[in-house]
């Protein structure tokens, strides 16, 4: 019996993407189906885990190019089910169903689209590009074969703009069996505050630091450490940053790179207390934050950004600390509940890796969308 095709496009993400390597790709391999991944992003032939990876560099592409190239990749393919992440891809999907009427294609949003595009400009500009990438949108919706929405949060949008398709949440949940348990010690010399992730002054790093420095003062007896674990989105950004901790002698900060998915456990696992910063915009206001739920697998207790997503998702209060991030003294007051009551910080993680492994993890998901995929492909 031949094993079912299904191709993973993407646009805008690299091809190792955690959702789209990690998660979907490797859930349908390990469900017996014959998985591609073609991307954009990045010039690549690879046969990894599996997993068919094929991409090319379209940066400078028009937008018409890239969609003939990412349709002519799909073709070598033959997929039965195309995935695709982002809008532009879905483009080069419908062009194969029109020459394919059997194959399905699904649309997996993750994003507030089009104001992840739009709302980077001010002014009319930003109105203009909003509108201009909505109405192809629109038109998007009603042509794809099911909705994969990430949070329940944007599925709202959804019932309305594209009330007659069927939809299914699939969150970010992480995969379990790479997040090993690691109780934090407050009682220990050096504390370990941290974060993870894009790193940029939209997602509170300043504000992070500035708390951390007056917690360094304060605590001065501990050695108290900001690790930040991920990449600078802008150089400027990281040449400020860097320029102003180079002046303080009582925090250390450490800078540890990007690793592959599989590995985020072991920068996390040393960490005490972790952090998201970010401010409270539109999109920051109204997303779930996926390394959350990372941090938590770990048992890590959290101080986060006051946002409704994370209300609405958990119980908080049992895991950790919501605080308003331009706030400086609400922060500190925060990270001191952990410092001086250390049982605090070490059931608040007890109680997160609990819920992980009941409820909120990819295991769970992926059974959800092997269910979907196998339904749609009947």
């Amino acid at each position: 019996m031949n094993k079912k095709r299904i191709c993973l496009v993407t646009s805008g993400h690299p091809p190792f993407d955690e959702r789209i390597f990690w998660k979907l790709g490797a859930s349908f391999t390990e469900a017996g189906f014959s998985v591609s991944i073609i991307c954009s992003t990045q010039e690549i032939n690879n046969v990894i885990d599996g997993i068919s990876v094929t991409g090319f560099d379209g940066v400078s592409f028009q937008k018409k190019k890239k969609i003939e190239t990412l349709y002519s990749l799909i073709n070598q393919v033959n997929p039965d089910l195309i995935i695709c992440s982002e809008m532009l891809p879905v483009f080069a999907a419908l062009n194969f169903k029109k020459r394919n009427p059997s194959t399905k294609v699904i649309l997996d949003i993750t994003e507030w689209f089009p104001e992840n595009v739009a709302f980077k400009f001010a002014g009319l500009k930003r109105w203009f590009i909003y509108f201009q990438l909505l109405l192809p949108y629109l038109y998007i919706l009603q042509k794809v074969d099911h909705l994969i929405i990430g949070e329940v949060s944007k599925k709202t949008r959804y019932d309305v703009l594209a009330s007659s398709k069927p939809k299914t949440i699939i969150g970010y949940y992480p995969i379990i069996k790479y997040f090993n348990y690691s109780e934090p010690d407050l009682s220990k010399e050096e504390i370990i505050l941290g974060y993870a992730g894009v790193i940029t002054f939209e997602r509170g790093i300043q504000n992070l630091f500035s708390a951390c420095k007056s917690i360094a003062e304060k605590y001065s007896k501990k050695k108290i450490k900001l690790l930040l674990f991920g990449k600078f989105t802008y150089q400027n950004e990281e040449a400020e940053f860097k320029n102003k901790i180079s002046t303080t002698n009582n925090l250390e900060v450490e800078f540890v790179d990007w690793i592959d998915y599989d590995k985020i456990s072991s920068v996390v696992e040393r960490m005490d207390i972790c952090f998201d910063l970010r401010i409270r915009n539109f999109i920051y206001s109204n997303s779930l934050p996926i390394k959350i739920f990372e941090y938590m697998a770990c048992g890590k207790p959290f101080i986060y950004s006051d946002v409704k997503p994370i209300r609405d998702e958990i119980e908080y209060e049992k895991f950790g600390f919501l605080v308003n991030p331009d706030n400086e003294s609400e922060i500190i007051k925060a990270i001191e509940n952990y410092l001086l009551n250390p049982e605090l910080a070490n059931q608040h993680s007890i109680n997160s890796r609990k819920l992980i492994e009941e409820n909120k993890n990819w295991e769970s998901e992926s059974k959800k969308l092997i269910e979907m995929v196998n339904k749609l492909l009947l």
